[in-house]
């Protein structure tokens, strides 16, 4: 399966930076899921749980508890940028 490149970002830290089969977060048009080769995308975050799922080989999948920002995808590259996130 192929992959896509994420960034998961707050003002304190970088909490993820790896590759993804799949980033799931809830935006307020609702819930979406990010795979490989998206089409560009830019949204506003609602306080959610996100999923990073990591590719084969990998553990099944992160979450991380967000408290509002954005993503951005672009070039096969997922961006989220958040004003606070922790591990779930």
């Amino acid at each position: 399966m192929a992959t896509t490149q994420v960034e998961l970002v707050t003002p304190s830290a970088t909490l993820y930076s790896g590759q993804a089969d799949m980033v799931v977060c809830r935006t307020a048009g609702g819930d979406i899921a990010f795979l490989a080769n998206h089409m560009p995308y830019v949204g506003a975050l609602e306080p959610h749980l996100l999923r990073i799922v990591h590719p084969e080989g990998g553990a099944d999948e992160l979450r991380f508890e967000v408290k509002g920002g954005f993503v951005e995808v672009n070039e096969n590259r997922v961006i989220v940028l958040c004003d606070a996130a922790e591990r779930a």
